[in-house]
């Protein structure tokens, strides 16, 4: 089938996330339109020969035969099949509950976890369809090109450690670790690759602007998958980050994890975060071992050929002459057509 797609997105990660799947869709003869929505989203990351709908009226026009979302919102209003490819890993930060609300035919899981959760609701509510396909961003973070451009870019000269924060301000270490992290910068022989959650906040995201020198870089969130490949270690907190650097197979120490696992060296102090740092540089058998069984438990699809399981599962449930149920969503909808400006 050739495939008429539209990608909903709202926030920068969203790019690496679909590029494996707008890959795909083209091989097989379709058409991709990018719809970029909000003041959070950087026009400049499209690619020359990647198609930007200009505005909401343009993507009604396309009419889209599936409209792709990473983010939890899409609106009803834009033509074709709503199918939810998701910007994380199994949400465990939040207690693995995900926010169903009615706005998708399709979602397209990473792994048994996600499925198990969805699966009862798509039964008892009849609306919405589940697939298990593994996770479209781990095709970009497996590309064998990504690995050797890290490796090019940055030799390893000196140990690297990524520093990445969620926002939720309860769930994350920012803010708690900084000065640690600062003294780090001065003392240490290491360099340092920082990000941060787009929707972190401004005046934290500016204090760590503020460390870059020699030793420090500061990774945009487009750039997330170069840093993945090019760090050693990562100290992180709660953000699902964490679980894509695990899957590369690399030590990651976490501040105050609310389910910390035996493939994380969990701190509860920011005093501790230097020590912990040396171990994971010099990781001992039982976390190498228990950060190899980490991958299969979280996705068993790390093959990198995601991208055909969710388009190969969209095109069936289009075939199959799926009738849309989905409850109406009038007061989602539109708000979401107030904050277009139509």
């Amino acid at each position: 089938m050739r495939l008429k797609a539209l990608f909903y997105i709202a926030q920068d990660y969203a790019f690496a996330i679909l590029r494996p799947l707008q890959a795909e869709i083209i091989a097989h003869g379709g058409a991709v339109g990018w719809l970029l929505v909000g003041d959070e989203i950087t026009p400049a990351l499209l690619m020359p020969e990647e198609n930007q709908l200009p505005d909401e009226k343009a993507a009604i026009a396309f009419n889209a035969d599936a409209v792709f979302a990473p983010g939890d919102r899409v609106p009803g209003f834009i033509p074709g099949l709503k199918v939810q490819v998701f910007h994380g890993l199994n949400e465990y930060k939040r207690g693995n509950q995900y926010p169903e609300r009615g706005l998708f035919d399709l979602y397209c899981t990473e792994g048994p976890s996600r499925t198990a959760m969805l699966e009862p609701l798509a039964r008892k509510r009849g609306y919405f369809k589940v697939c298990e396909t593994g996770w479209l961003k781990l095709d970009s973070l497996f590309q064998p090109q990504e690995v050797a451009e890290a490796d090019k870019r940055l030799p390893p000269v000196r140990p690297r450690i990524a520093f990445a924060s969620t926002f939720t301000a309860r769930l994350s270490g920012a803010e708690a670790l900084f000065e640690e992290i600062k003294s780090l910068i001065e003392s240490q022989a290491w360099d340092w690759l920082i990000t941060l959650h787009p929707k972190m906040d401004r005046n934290t995201v500016d204090k760590y602007r503020s460390l870059v020198r020699e030793n420090v870089q500061f990774y945009g969130t487009n750039e997330v998958i170069s840093l993945l490949h090019r760090s050693d270690v990562m100290v992180c907190d709660n953000s699902s980050i964490l679980q894509e650097f695990l899957l590369l197979e690399k030590p990651v120490v976490t501040f105050k994890n609310r389910e910390p696992l035996p493939c994380m060296i969990d701190i509860r102090s920011p005093a501790e975060l230097g020590t912990a740092i040396q171990r994971a540089l010099q990781p001992n058998d039982a976390l190498k071992q228990a950060i190899a069984a980490y991958g299969p438990s979280v996705t068993p699809y790390l093959d990198g050929h995601s991208a055909e399981r969710v388009f190969q599962a969209t095109v069936s449930l289009l075939k199959s002459g799926w009738q849309d149920r989905k409850p109406r969503n009038w007061w989602r909808n539109l708000r979401m057509r107030h904050n277009f400006r139509f």
